[in-house]
């Protein structure tokens, strides 16, 4: 079912993650944050269960309002369960990195790995991880967790991981 919000007289349905004026076309990128935020100013997250959170922190997700993305990952992760919390921290790791906020991410890992234990580092997210130790120049803490995503996954890389690796070995090339 899309999403429908009337906002400043005009009607907007929210289609595969993107709100679309009347005319069907999507609306440009600060126009979709305005109708987020707006959109978001009508849940009532006392009503939502943590996968119905989850599911409109990925709508907000896939058109880069972060902030609310957020909002919405870390009300899901204070009732997730083990299995909802897997599938939630990538998505918020991922989403505190396209705000610049790599520190969080780290903060987020230990407090994670303190209430779940290590069983709940994913390939995914140690990848997810490596790239914020990347953002912050420790590139010997970002290896050491792409070589456990990379054991863990038994020897595979995924094209993230990889991307990863590429950036460890170019930031650590001398320069000439």
């Amino acid at each position: 079912m899309d999403d429908i919000l009337e906002w400043e007289g005009k009607r907007y349905t929210r289609r595969s993650g993107k709100w679309v004026g009347s005319d069907h076309t999507v609306v440009p990128e600060i126009l979709q944050d305005k109708l987020n935020r707006a959109y978001y100013e009508t849940i009532d997250l006392s009503k939502l269960t943590a996968d119905e959170a989850i599911r409109e922190g990925d709508k907000f997700k896939s058109s880069a309002s972060y902030g609310l993305a957020i909002k919405l990952y870390v009300y899901s992760m204070e009732r997730a369960s083990y299995k909802d919390a897997v599938y939630i921290l990538p998505r918020l790791t991922s989403c505190y990195r396209a705000q610049g906020r790599a520190q969080d991410v780290i903060k987020m890992a230990s407090m994670v790995k303190k209430r779940y234990g290590g069983e709940i580092f994913s390939p995914v997210l140690l990848t997810s991880i490596a790239a914020a130790y990347c953002d912050l120049g420790e590139y010997g803490q970002a290896r050491k967790c792409c070589d456990k995503a990379y054991a863990m996954a038994g020897g595979h890389a995924s094209g993230e991981l990889s991307l990863v690796y590429k950036r460890i070995e170019a930031a650590q090339k001398p320069k000439k």
